[in-house]
């Protein structure tokens, strides 16, 4: 993936980005580069649920708050 880095006072761009006050002075290094989609998820899922519909994935989850907690605490 090509990216390109500029380097650009913070006055000159704060019309088109929100620039903290402390950077309008300073010179900042920018980074661009093209955004990659993972392509089309939603139809992707749709899929996986369609082959596997019988499949409830989620039905041994009693308590959705203390699933959620338990995965979290993983991180």
């Amino acid at each position: 993936m090509e990216t390109y880095t500029v380097i650009k006072k913070g006055a000159s761009i704060q019309h088109c980005l929100n620039i903290p006050p402390e950077f309008i002075n300073e010179d900042l290094e920018i980074t661009i580069k093209p955004v990659r989609y993972g392509g089309m998820v939603r139809e992707k899922i749709e899929s996986i649920f369609e082959k596997h519909e019988n499949t409830k994935p989620f039905e041994s989850i009693s308590d959705p708050v203390k699933w959620q907690k338990g995965i979290r605490s993983d991180w």
